[in-house]
């Protein structure tokens, strides 16, 4: 049984040596076997970003409307409008359409980011197993396995990392740095080290430019450091500003 996702969490996996992590992984530097990758892929999932719902813009932009807020809003203009105040009546439709349409806008880009991340992860992996390499897609890669770095592919998981022969990984897509990053093997003591400085890890959806190693997968799908930006984008509050600011009134 593999620990669970919140105590894989706080393991400090750059803090720990190759053989310790085998061991929580209940892996071996020849790789699981078919059977153990087949049956963690079962009970995990697959390696996948998190699928939100994605709904069209007319959806979204009468989703603005759901509100008792907008409702009393409505009838309001409505009663306006029966009053004979025709200007005043479309003032208020006219905000009303206004901040439905920034809240389709801001609601529609958190989706075609959510797309884009996961458009952007989506390749091919080579794992170890059973001692054999084997170019799997990287949804079926589980924790456990050993993954082989090679130059120019994409990074298909969080893993720390096993050997590394001048492996340089493009980290920009998480960082926003755009300077390679040198990786290495050797262990570090602090435990508390930001992701920016965990050189002996590699992240899902980063990039191979130089070099080759080898590395276990630590953390997969939603878990992974981009898994959980993923899922902070989708949490994202869409509410268009006129409700936010009646309700601070």
């Amino acid at each position: 049984m593999l620990p669970t996702a919140r105590l894989m969490q706080q393991l400090s996996w750059h803090t720990k040596v190759i053989p310790e992590i085998l061991d929580a992984l209940h892996s071996r530097e020849h790789g699981l076997t078919k059977e153990e990758a087949t049956g963690r892929l079962k009970e995990y999932g697959p390696n996948k970003l998190p699928e939100g719902k994605v709904d069209g813009l007319p959806v979204i932009f009468l989703r603005q409307f759901q509100s008792p807020l907008i409702y009393i809003l409505l009838a309001a203009s409505m009663i306006v409008f029966a009053m004979g105040e025709t200007i005043d009546g479309s003032i208020i439709l006219a905000v009303l359409l206004f901040n439905a349409i920034v809240g389709t806008i801001q609601e529609g880009k958190a989706q075609n980011t959510l797309r884009a991340l996961k458009k952007f992860v989506e390749t091919k992996a080579t794992v170890l197993r059973e001692g054999k390499e084997l170019i799997v897609s990287d949804s079926e890669v589980v924790s456990g396995d050993i993954i082989i770095l090679q130059e120019g592919e994409k990074v298909p998981a969080d893993a720390r990392i096993i050997i590394a022969t001048n492996l340089k990984i493009d980290e920009a897509a998480l960082t926003g740095e755009s300077k390679p990053v040198h990786k290495i093997s050797d262990i570090l003591e602090r435990a508390d080290l930001p992701t920016v400085e965990q050189k002996n890890m590699i992240f899902k959806g980063t990039h191979v430019l130089v070099g080759n190693g080898r590395a276990i997968v630590v953390a997969t799908g939603s878990e992974t450091v981009i898994g959980k930006i993923s899922k902070e984008i989708a949490a994202i509050d869409t509410e268009i500003p006129l409700k936010t600011n009646i309700r601070h009134l």
